[in-house]
């Protein structure tokens, strides 16, 4: 996933405003300190800020994409690794089990899972057909 890199709405409206009040008179000033030097000043901080922020962005989905990167290697080397020992040592070695292999000997079901298998082919999951029952004896009782 690309972060998504931000713009700013308030400071694209604050630049086109700049522009109008430029337009009005270049050196603007309205009175109790406001002028336009101070608020391009501030625009421009702003500005850097938010390209600042957008450059760190792209550093970290240059450092994440290399650490996938890097990541995946390892996986593979270590698979790599396993394969050489099974084929060296064999599936039931200790020296694979040492590797970080599970022994297919140490394989085994869980009690539950048994149990929930084994009540599910009991209750009948095969439907009788056309109403007979398991010992071939039709649903309707014979009447003497």
């Amino acid at each position: 996933m690309v972060y998504q890199k931000r713009r700013s709405t308030t400071l694209e409206k604050a630049q086109a405003r700049l522009r109008g009040l430029q337009s009005i008179h270049p050196n603007l000033e309205i009175g109790n300190g406001l002028t336009l030097q101070d608020y391009a000043a501030l625009i421009t901080t702003s500005d850097t800020c938010l390209q600042t922020h957008n450059l760190a962005l792209s550093a970290v989905d240059r450092t994440r994409i290399e650490f996938a990167e890097a990541e995946a290697a390892v996986s593979i080397l270590s698979t790599r690794l396993l394969s050489a020992v099974v084929a060296t040592y064999g599936r039931d070695s200790k020296e694979y089990e040492m590797a970080g292999g599970k022994p297919p000997s140490n394989y085994r079901r869980s009690k539950k899972q048994l149990a929930t298998n084994l009540n599910q082919s009991q209750n009948g999951t095969i439907a009788p057909i056309n109403g007979a029952t398991p010992n071939g004896a039709g649903a309707v009782p014979l009447s003497r």
